[in-house]
């Protein structure tokens, strides 16, 4: 049985992964749980972020598996047994522009994991940001950030089963 495969995006605090979060334990079944973070903690405000969603896992049998940027080979061992969560796809590429990977390479590898796992009859889902709704920055590295993550935002849709924006903790349901 094919996989399903979910998109949640939206703005920055709007509620992506508490939704995300309950998603997956509304889904879970008999299955794994695990959460695939791509937050680096950079900053004082992103160690109390990844500590609250830490936190906020704790009781529920979460596997945590840190992507900030390379996807280990570990993400091939997971089957039909696990439900995946990433969380957040928009940190991940940002992480990569940082470190100055090549970008279209990585993206490719992130496609083609995504096929696997569907074709494992997996569930994943994904969280990314909606930074799109101001325009296109004028600065260079910005923009070129913004094409990138509408370009993968793009793919997502069309590839996933199902697609939710959230507002403000409100959830628009676009797919599926």
């Amino acid at each position: 049985m094919p996989g399903r495969c979910v998109l949640i995006s939206g703005g920055v605090r709007s509620g992506k992964s508490a939704f995300a979060e309950n998603y997956i334990m509304q889904s879970k079944q008999q299955r794994q749980a695990v959460y695939i973070a791509s937050g680096v903690a950079f900053d004082d405000e992103m160690k109390k972020r990844i500590k609250r969603h830490k936190h906020d896992r704790r009781n529920d049998g979460w596997i945590t598996i840190e992507v900030p940027h390379e996807l280990p080979a570990r993400l091939s061992e997971f089957n039909e047994t696990h439900i995946l969560l990433w969380d957040c796809i928009t940190t991940w590429l940002t992480n990569i522009l940082f470190e100055n990977l090549p970008v279209e390479d990585m993206v490719e590898k992130l496609k083609e994991q995504l096929h696997q796992w569907r074709k494992r009859g997996m569930t994943v889902v994904i969280v990314s940001n909606e930074v799109l709704d101001a325009g296109i920055c004028k600065y260079e590295f910005t923009a070129n950030y913004q094409r990138l993550l509408g370009q993968l935002n793009q793919w997502l849709v069309a590839f996933c089963d199902e697609a939710y924006e959230l507002d403000y903790g409100f959830v628009k349901r676009w797919k599926g």
